[in-house]
């Protein structure tokens, strides 16, 4: 038995802020295929309405400021309730793991800034409205994003992820040439589609 001053051993300590970086990691995993579910809707209808509010038009000129609306409303609420499952999960996780997980969140900020500074440029350079408005924000957030996450999976040999975020880069390269209106259908029917088939995986794989 350790004398009342004595501290808690080094590798004690560590062994158990691995436990409990472990639990709370499973924790937020047994809720990710909930979490994709909810992703799902949340593309269907954010694409979706894009997808109602261009369809016909000649020329095309971008999507209406009610779909707008809609969809910064759809995606504020999935940012909260993505955070809202994640802090629960990693509440009293510290230390090593907890940097690295807000660093590793970090490091896609600059990356999703990037493409919509792009976005700019083009409008800048006078790039046609089907290409500002249509075809570029539809698929380039999912090409570079995807792209950037299929590498940072593969580095941490997480290999289903890196297969979904290759599969969800080729979804929006061939969705682009749907056109300006079109690619919105196709890309938001596809990544639902994608989201619902890794969750289900995910599920399936826990009860193997």
């Amino acid at each position: 038995m350790n004398d009342e001053g004595e501290g808690l051993d080094p590798r004690a300590a560590a062994a158990l802020l691995e436990q409990t970086t472990r639990q709370a990691q499973r924790q937020f995993d047994l809720r990710r295929p909930l979490l994709m579910v909810i992703g799902a809707a949340v593309v269907l209808i954010a694409y979706g309405v894009l997808w109602l509010s261009v369809r016909g038009q000649h020329p095309y000129s971008g999507p209406a400021g009610w779909a707008l609306a809609v969809l910064y409303s759809t995606l504020l609420v999935w940012i909260i309730v993505v955070a809202t499952f994640y802090r629960r999960a990693t509440s009293g996780v510290s230390g090593r793991s907890a940097r690295q997980q807000k660093a590793d969140a970090a490091a896609f900020i600059p990356i999703w800034i990037t493409v919509y500074v792009f976005q700019g440029a083009l409008h800048h350079a006078g790039a046609s409205h089907a290409i500002v408005y249509g075809i570029y924000p539809a698929a380039a957030p999912i090409i570079i994003v995807g792209s950037a996450a299929a590498a940072y999976n593969v580095a941490k040999e997480n290999w289903p992820w890196v297969g979904f975020a290759v599969a969800a880069v080729v979804l929006a390269a061939i969705g682009s040439f749907a056109g300006p209106a079109g690619v919105w259908a196709v890309i938001g029917i596809g990544l639902c589609v994608l989201l619902l088939a890794r969750a289900a995986g995910q599920v399936w794989l826990r009860r193997a």
